[in-house]
């Protein structure tokens, strides 16, 4: 009866309303897109931008899109766009993005695509193909989502909302991996192990189909947490104070600290 109490108070707190904010992404209005370095475009998440491409064709170009801002585009030829994100119209066909919108000066098309491709000028393996139309020209060259490096390792569940874990509550104590190599996740619930892909998009975690052990526990609330607001979501990140804190659909928060 205990362990039934215990269960349903966690899921009546995770269920109701968080007070807590996702902390604003740092923004930094004078990063000039046109001339960024290696060193840069692994800084470019800290400033708030979640994926940055770049090709030559027809001319140099590069593109930044910060998902709560705003699309910049600049290139060689001339062609300089600024748009809010919030204009685009967006759809996902067989898994790959189309956004567009028209604007006074012309039409946007923005496709990315899941295709590994390089560019001459970082020659490193992006893992989108992009097009950048606007009107009757389009630019070709290849992307990525940024993400933030420290996400790599292995983490310890620590909070469940406001409930802290008690680990001799559970057969093993709750953790998950993730691997940015590999763009995966693995883990135990504190019962059963579960795994899956994964994909860092900026400030955010695309998650596919999480595929668990069936074993019987008597706390089932942290496997109906990743049933029901991790599996096959899109959930946002960030980091304080050296923790992660995962902002699940229904506004409830997991806490994680890195295993030493």
């Amino acid at each position: 009866m205990k362990n039934i109490l215990t269960t349903f108070t966690i899921i009546v707190i995770l269920s109701c309303h968080n007070s807590n904010k996702i902390e604003k992404k740092a923004k930094n209005n004078n990063i000039d897109i046109k001339t960024i370095s290696n060193t840069e475009l692994s800084k470019l998440q800290k400033f708030g931008i979640d994926f940055f491409a770049e090709g030559n064709v027809p001319s140099n170009w590069k593109l930044q899109i910060n998902i709560d801002d705003t699309v910049r585009f600049i290139a060689d030829d001339g062609l300089s766009l600024k748009i809010g994100y919030n204009q685009l119209k967006k759809d996902t066909i067989n898994g790959n993005k189309v956004y567009s919108a028209t604007t006074k000066d012309g039409d946007i098309k923005i496709f990315i695509t899941n295709k590994e491709c390089t560019t001459p000028i970082h020659k490193e393996v992006f893992t989108k193909e992009v097009k950048f139309s606007f009107n009757s020209i389009t630019y070709n060259g290849c992307g990525n989502y940024l993400s933030n490096n420290n996400l790599h390792g292995k983490w310890k569940l620590e909070k469940l909302g406001n409930i802290n874990i008690n680990t001799k509550d559970y057969n093993v104590a709750p953790f998950c991996n993730i691997d940015l190599n590999k763009n995966s996740i693995t883990g135990n619930d504190g019962c059963n192990t579960f795994g899956g892909k994964i994909e860092v998009q900026g400030d955010r975690i695309k998650f596919g189909l999480l595929i668990s052990t069936q074993m019987a526990c008597g706390n089932k609330s942290i496997d109906q947490i990743l049933a029901q607001q991790i599996n096959n979501q899109l959930v946002n990140y960030y980091f304080k104070e050296s923790k992660l804190y995962l902002y699940l659909p229904n506004d409830s928060i997991l806490v994680f600290i890195k295993y030493e």
